[in-house]
This record gives structure tokens, sequence and C-alpha cells, in this order.
């Protein structure tokens, strides 16, 4: 059978390690082609192998060795070795690529022999894992195809060859992508024929095509609490809540004078109606949150490091001596593939415009969005904070430099306390670091809370296999394991 997934964005193109299409077709794509060390779901404390077979931690952290599985080949039948990861992390941290955001700290990778691999950091870092394997960017590209080219012009990046259970087939741009299983794949057998991505730009007929039985499921942020409506009465689709993980965060350029203002981030928070952001939120699933951690993460969470209550009276004052009234106005973006934060950015944007500044709402297409960030192209930026199972996974976004430190935040108080939470070994002492953490961020006012999101899933009743029906060894957007339910044993 084909799976049909309906996703809101196309692709750009498949190597998720060089660039990043936020939510781009490119993305499903990648994670379902390539393989990668270790995968880490967002709700799963514990690594599960995917190339390594296992792994051990050396030298207090500063060393990780894997063995990966001698079986692994690419789809064109050459053998996957460690090779082809040392070459590919090695790349990506020398050219600055895209998967170079998740492997700061490693000063060394070397073949010890064809199936293992090692790691060699700067400092010990126990989050190592987490990073490798929470997202698709740290994924292995083929040696044999790559090596000696320049990636941004590699015509693999547009027909892949991948290791994963499902192969490229064809790309119809503005339309889908599909892919075959692998029958001979040397992991976990897909259990579908085809998977197939089709383009849909139009979110709403994308949850109909669902609810009709037309396709199968949609993607994060495509079915939001405003259109479950869409699946009522539906014979066809369930809907899967999942609380968490992301905060959706109101991020300052400190580029601009006026937020190196302690007093002008102050201004902003307090100016925020936080009412109004909890009439966005489903009671039960989502939530207005202060916090800067997801309670989700009881490990490490701070309950008293909270951002400032909504005080539009002080906030007016603030803002006014910070004199951003007679300036320009602000400008604030969202990125238009996280459909949730459009409502988010109006109630931000109206909460200033109460206070006395004038706000300016762009919605940000995901194919422009590295390019406005990272120009610093704004003033103030809704944002997705994902930091769950583990804090350290935002390293690059909060440290001094980090590759996706959009807003240039520099602090060397909070560079220090993400060093020290990664040199801790036990969760106790990590815990500790991560919460003298959120305390910086909450005295700063570095960043600010706005939404505890929840993730909504439209998908078949008709299939099983989804992420949290696999306790969440898998991630979301891998449907190598999805199948149809009369197999379930």
């Amino acid at each position: 059978m084909d799976l049909v997934i309906a996703v809101p964005k196309d692709a750009a193109g498949f190597n998720e390690a060089m660039s990043n299409v936020v939510a781009g077709a490119g993305y499903f794509v990648a994670n379902n082609i390539f393989s990668r060390l270790v995968t880490h779901e967002i709700h799963s404390d514990a690594p599960s192998g995917d190339l390594a077979l296992h792994w051990e931690v050396l030298d207090g952290g500063q060393r990780y060795r894997f063995i990966l599985n001698p079986l692994a080949h690419w789809h064109d039948s050459a053998p996957l070795t460690s090779a082809d990861v040392a070459y590919t992390h090695t790349e990506a941290l020398r050219q600055g690529y895209h998967a170079a955001g998740f492997l700061r700290g490693v000063e060394e990778i070397r073949a010890l022999d064809p199936h293992t691999i090692e790691y060699r950091l700067s400092a010990p870092h126990h989050g190592f894992l987490t990073q490798l394997g929470n997202f698709v960017a740290t994924h292995i590209l083929p040696r044999h195809l790559y090596q000696g080219t320049d990636w941004r012009t590699n015509p693999h990046n547009l027909a892949p060859v991948g290791s994963g259970p499902f192969r490229f087939a064809e790309w119809t741009p503005g339309e889908r992508v599909v892919l075959e299983a692998v029958l001979d794949h040397w992991g976990v057998q897909a259990q579908v024929d085809r998977l197939i991505l089709r383009v849909v730009p139009d979110r709403d007929e994308a949850v109909r095509l669902v609810a009709r039985g037309e396709a199968h499921a949609v993607p994060q942020d495509v079915l939001t609490y405003g259109r479950l409506g869409l699946l009522e009465g539906s014979q066809h689709a369930q809907v899967a809540r999942v609380p968490g993980p992301v905060l959706a965060i109101l991020g300052f350029n400190y580029d601009k004078a006026p937020w190196r203002s302690r007093a002008a981030r102050l201004g902003a928070a307090m100016a925020i109606d936080r009412p109004r952001l909890a009439a966005l939120c489903e009671p039960g699933w989502s939530h207005e949150l202060r916090n800067y951690l997801p309670p989700s993460v009881d490990w490490a969470f701070a309950p008293d490091a909270l951002a400032p209550a909504h005080d539009p009276v002080q906030a007016a004052r603030l803002l006014r001596d910070a004199y951003l009234p007679v300036h320009d106005p602000l400008k604030l973006v969202h990125l238009d593939v996280f459909d949730s934060h459009r409502p988010i950015a109006a109630v931000v944007a109206e909460s200033l415009r109460r206070a006395g500044a004038a706000v300016e709402i762009e919605t940000v297409d995901s194919a422009r969005w590295a390019e406005t960030v990272r120009e610093r192209a704004f003033d103030l930026a809704i944002m997705g904070g994902n930091m769950s199972p583990d804090p350290d996974i935002m390293y690059s976004r909060f440290t001094s430099g980090g590759d996706r430190n959009y807003w240039d935040l520099r602090d060397p108080q909070v560079d220090a306390l993400f060093d020290e939470g990664r040199a801790q070994a036990g969760r106790a002492a990590r815990g500790a670091a991560y919460r003298r953490l959120q305390h910086r961020f909450a005295e700063q006012i570095s960043w600010v809370p706005l939404v505890w999101c929840a993730l909504y899933f439209a998908r078949s009743t008709q299939l099983f296999g989804w992420s949290d029906q696999l306790e969440y060894r898998v991630p979301f957007w891998h449907w190598g394991r999805v199948r149809p339910l009369a197999t379930t044993p």
C-alpha cells in the first residue's frame, strides 16, 4: 500500500546535513531515507541505535565510541562504513554546514576500523547523544558520492542515495515526492510499499484529505487547535495530541540598540497580554507559560524562574523611556510554516501597540527564514524553542556565537551554565546547572517564554506504528514502522 502524508511545503533539496528549509518536505524525506548513529525522540530519555549497534562513553564523557551495524549499506549497494560517518561530520564542521550546529565541541572524529567510529570532544559533554539524535541534521551521507565535491552543487542533493528503510524514487516539484520501501533493508523493514509526500499548501485542505481518507497523516502544525473541527465526524481519521514539548518564545535582536537594554526587554515582556495567550490554548494540552523550560523536563525544571507578569502601565513607561515609539515600527517576524505562531504573533504585536510601540508583523516563508534571521532583518521574532528531553539541545541557540543563535544573544554566564550542564555526568548535577540557567534567563529577560505548545496530528485510524504508539522509540517524522492495522500483532 501507499502511505500518503500531506505536507504544506515542497522540498528545496534533501541534504539536511547541509542546509534546512524549516518544515519543508525535504526534512521529512531526509528523516526516512538517511540514517544517523542514534535517534533521540523528544519525549524519550534514552537514545536508540540506528547505524550504531551500541556505544561507549569514555574519559568522563569526553570521548564517544560507536560500533556500527556491519550489515549497513547504501541504496546503491555500497557498504556504509565508519569512513562515511567520519567524512560527513568532519566536512560539516569544516564547512559550517547545518549539521555543525549539533556537533559543537567535537575536536576530532576517527574511524578506528570499518565499523568503529570515535568522537573526541574538547570537554566532557553528557548531552552529546541528544545532539546527535534529536534532529535529522546529523544524518550520514555517502562519502563515495560526496567526497571531493562541493556539497552545495552536488546533484545527489536532489536525487539522494540514502541508507534508510525508504529509497528516493521521484520528485515532481510542487506536487509530490515518492519514496519506495527498500526490500532488502539491513535494518527494520518498511511495512508499506511507498511513502508519498503530497504537497498541499492549503492547510485546511490537507486536514480534510485525512478526514476523507485521501491522505493518512499531516505533520506538526498543520493540524492546529483551530482546525480540530475539520475532523469532526470523520470515520477515517483520529487526532493524536502530545503535550509540549516546544515553547513558543519571543526573541530580541541584540544587534538593535534598544534590546541591549534590560529595561526595554522588561517593558516588552510586561506588555504581553498573557490572558489573551491563554485563550489560544486548549485546556490540558497547551498552556500559556512564563517558565523557561517545559515542566515535562521535571529533572531540570525551575518552577520559580519566571518571565515578568503582565503589567501594561509599567510596560508603557519602560518602552517610552527606551524611545521605541519614535523609532521606525518594530518588525515582528514569525515563520509561516508554524501556523500556531500566527495568532501568538498577533497577540504580542497588539500587546506592544497598547503599550505605545508601533509594530509590524511579517510572516516569513521558510525558504527565506534563514536569510531573514541570519541577517538580523527583524526586531523581535516568534520562534519555537524545543528544550526537551534535554536542555542541552538548545545549546547552539542560546550560547554566544551559536549556529542557531539568530538574535546574537551573548551572555558569558549563560555560556558557562550550559557548559556546566554538559560537563556533569549525573542528572542531579546537570539539573542543578540548568535550573541556574533558567534563573539567569529570567533575571536578564534574555528571551520571553509565551506558550507551551501542544502537537496535534491528524492520522489514519487504519494504520499503526506512529511514534507515540511505539513509546517514542522513533522520531515523529520517521514512518518506517507504520503499517496497516490488520497486520498488528
